[in-house]
């Protein structure tokens, strides 16, 4: 269980998404982290697909949060909206675009330590 009595850590990162495997971000060792924001933005003047995967570092597997999602010319998606999505020491957020350099993504964690991970 993470030590909430310890301070958070915030953390945002931003990527401009490849066509292959990009990694948005990695809980760190000996954390757990909550995924406060997550957003798309298309930055060209065509709609663009993008998919969206969290990986389970526990179980090795990935899972679909979006899929070939079509986001529309020169526009954004929340994907975490008002919502969370808990995450483990090593778990991790992957995106591939249609095409690269197209679509920037932005998240926004807390990170908490946690010693038993």
């Amino acid at each position: 269980m993470p030590r909430i009595s310890d301070s958070a850590k915030f953390t945002t990162v931003g990527v401009t998404v490849g066509t292959g495997a990009t990694a948005l971000y990695t809980v760190p060792a000996n954390h757990a982290a909550a995924i406060r924001h997550l957003s798309l933005n298309n930055n060209n003047s065509a709609a663009k697909k993008i998919t969206v995967q969290y990986y389970d570092s526990k179980a090795a597997r990935y899972y679909f949060l979006t899929e070939d999602l079509s986001i529309a010319a020169n526009a954004f998606v929340n994907i975490v909206d008002g919502n969370f999505i808990s995450l483990n020491a090593n778990d991790k957020i992957v995106l591939s675009a249609e095409t690269a350099g197209t679509i920037s993504a932005l998240i926004s964690v807390e990170e908490y330590y946690d010693p038993n991970r």
